[in-house]
């Protein structure tokens, strides 16, 4: 019998001793004294308990799973083993087979707000979210005030439709417990209805509180993105980094932000880092793909978002990179199927049927293309909405009272604005909000409309309220329905002949304006400009005065390039072409001709019906409203379109326009 005793008594030293190393942190030695104990225990359930979250500790999973069952055979009611199987389960990534252990830990412990909190989580992320709401409630009547209780009953009544009961029980979360994870998912829930300003406030509200709670930090860097704010997006994404956020997925984000600021070489150095780390992450291929796509390598780029694809095949982002990629190479059905394809994997992404919408409108196709090309403001950060939770359901607006806006940068502004006059034969009343420096010009062209500036609110009793490119789905349903018309802006007559006369002084041939540079995307614009030095053969023509009509201040590069070449071009310092809208008009307007790249100075040439030849690039910049294979446009009557053949090479677009030059001087 003292045999016995003595037996027992270092057996229960040794678990003790077991024990005490577990809860020092030597998880991995008390595992091997549990080991050395099992045959001389066999029947010990806590034993084979500690020995099995020892395992889980150590990601042994397997094992720790056979050791936690032999203990719930030998306790078929010890909680601690359910929820600790259960955990490794989640581990394995096999939820659904987690799920029945934390069920069966909930029934053992009906006053336990933490066992039905950890069903929740579970369920949750099953996507099982009616049975998740009914968990969390359960753990909200054992404790009226429990803030993750809260914070999980708001993400799954969000998850099931009930938006605004979620954001009702997340914001008196907040207001009760200040819980730092119902900020991050408040502010998710905000995102997700593109009220990322309100997102952002709820953010810093959580960091001021919690100023180093790493998820607030990181979500609160993508807000500002979303807002369009790149820059201090960027630096938004760096201290969260600094913070200790890590990973891939704040690395692709950050550099979509550098990307997007031109910063090509910072982006490319941080994504190859990563990738050397982590070789088969999709979002990181693909963002490097885009890399090389703005520096014009479209065959790399390809490559990487292929290998992205391959790595990932239901990658979206990935998907609408390639479908870009394609689109600027040419392949247009290519790059079709690959937007529709993202469309088919996530319905509500704003991008792949606003990318899928402009390839259709691209193709002519636009019947088709419109209805999808109305996504384009969710997929735009910063877009403008007026529409008062009242989105336009896209029937005929005849008779009606409609509220119109514009977006985008100037040149669509005013591309756009050539529905108006349709728009207002048809139509009770048309409420027009625009740009600033463009209200002037706009009054002066359709008196008929309300031209207002821009605000957050539009107060009016409307029938409909829509951006107004999103009429173009009713009033220009196919390329027959765009009209002739002799341009729709009105220039200020007594300006324009004051300019004309001042630029025709001394002179008997004519005045062209010409226009070199886009502003456009840091991506894109680059693409569509051609230096000043390139346009000497064009300059060089006899018996024609050229006027620089070029918005951006290009004083010192025309004094450059002057020194250096004989040719004349006049500057003419009482016009701003990127404020005075109504002066620049005025001088757009006294040109026999305009030649430009495809910018802003185009667009409002073809508006005012003044001859405009437009050099348009093949790929990177090429817009989609300019069409396929088309010398003219439906847009401008008054337009004629000279197109790269090779991307990036003008010697055809010159050569071309200077031929026709000898020929326009002689008419």
């Amino acid at each position: 019998m003292k045999a016995n005793n003595e037996t027992a008594a270092k057996l229960n030293a040794a678990f003790q001793e077991a024990v005490a190393l577990q809860k020092s942190g030597d998880v991995e030695s008390a595992a091997a004294k549990y080991e050395a104990l099992r045959s001389a225990l066999p029947n010990h359930p806590e034993l084979h308990y500690l020995l099995g979250a020892a395992y889980v500790h150590l990601n042994r999973l397997n094992d720790a799973l056979s050791v936690l069952e032999h203990c719930l055979k030998q306790r078929p009611d010890h909680v601690p083993a359910m929820e600790m199987a259960g955990s490794a389960w989640v581990k394995l990534n096999r939820l659904d087979n987690a799920v029945p252990y934390f069920e069966k830990a909930a029934r053992q412990s009906p006053t336990s707000a933490a066992a039905q909190c950890r069903l929740g989580s579970t369920l949750i992320a099953t996507h099982r979210y009616e049975e998740a709401r009914s968990a969390y409630q359960t753990a909200l009547d054992i404790e009226p005030e429990n803030a993750e209780a809260m914070t999980g009953l708001g993400f799954a009544l969000h998850k099931m439709g009930k938006s605004i009961e979620a954001e009702s029980l997340l914001r008196s979360c907040i207001d009760t417990t200040s819980y730092a994870q119902a900020h991050t998912v408040l502010a998710g829930l905000l995102d997700e209805e593109a009220r990322f300003d309100e997102a952002e406030a709820v953010l810093r509200r959580c960091l001021a509180v919690h100023p180093n709670y790493l998820p607030a930090l990181h979500s609160l860097a993508i807000s500002i993105h979303k807002q369009g704010n790149l820059i201090e997006a960027e630096k938004a994404y760096r201290k969260a980094i600094s913070a200790g956020v890590t990973g891939p997925d704040i690395a692709v984000q950050r550099t979509d932000a550098l990307t997007d600021l031109g910063k090509l070489d910072e982006a490319a150095e941080i994504l190859e880092r990563a990738i050397a780390t982590t070789p088969h992450h999709a979002g990181l291929m693909t963002g490097l793909g885009r890399v090389h796509e703005l520096r014009g390598d479209l065959a790399h780029a390809l490559k990487l978002h292929d290998r992205a694809i391959e790595a990932d095949g239901r990658n979206v982002a990935a998907l609408i990179n390639r479908g870009n990629t394609k689109k600027y190479m040419g392949d247009l059905e290519g790059a079709l199927t690959d937007f529709q394809t993202a469309a088919s994997l996530d319905p509500a992404s704003h991008a792949a049927r606003a990318s899928q919408g402009m390839v259709l409108l691209n193709l002519g196709r636009l019947k088709e293309g419109w209805p999808l090309f109305k996504s384009r403001g969710g997929a735009r950060a910063g877009s403008v909405d007026l529409t008062d939770g009242k989105p336009w359901d896209g029937k005929p607006l005849d008779g009606k009272k409609i509220l119109v806006w514009s977006e985008y940068g100037l040149g669509d502004e005013i591309l756009f604005a050539s529905l108006l006059p349709d728009a207002l034969q048809r139509t009770a009343t048309c409420t027009f909000v625009c740009s600033p420096r463009l209200a002037h010009l706009f009054k002066r062209a359709f008196p008929g409309a309300d031209i207002r500036g821009p605000g957050p609110e539009v107060e009016g009793d409307f029938d409909a309220r829509l951006p107004l490119v999103n009429a173009a789905q009713w009033l220009r349903p196919s390329l027959d329905a765009f009209p002739k018309h002799p341009g729709y802006l009105k220039a200020d007559p007594e300006l324009t002949k004051e300019m004309r006369s001042r630029y025709r002084a001394g002179h008997d041939g004519p005045v062209i304006g010409i226009s070199w540079y886009s502003g456009g995307s840091i991506g894109t614009g680059p693409f569509k400009s051609l230096p000043l030095d390139k346009w000497l053969p064009i300059l060089n023509s006899p018996n024609i005065r050229f006027v620089s009509l070029q918005y951006g201040n290009p004083t010192a590069e025309i004094k450059a390039i002057k020194t250096r070449f004989d040719f004349d071009l006049i500057e003419d310092s009482n016009v701003d072409p990127s404020g005075d809208m109504d002066a620049f008009a005025a001088q757009v307007a006294s040109m026999d001709l305009v030649i430009s790249v495809s910018n802003s100075t185009v667009h409002f040439a073809g508006a005012l019906g003044i001859p405009v030849w437009a050099m348009v690039p093949k790929g990177l910049g090429a817009h989609w409203y300019w069409f396929q294979d088309r010398t003219d446009s439906p847009w401008y009557p008054s337009l004629t379109i000279y197109r790269q053949t090779t991307p990036g090479a003008w010697d055809n677009v010159i050569n071309a326009i200077v031929n026709d030059l000898k020929s326009w001087r002689n008419s």
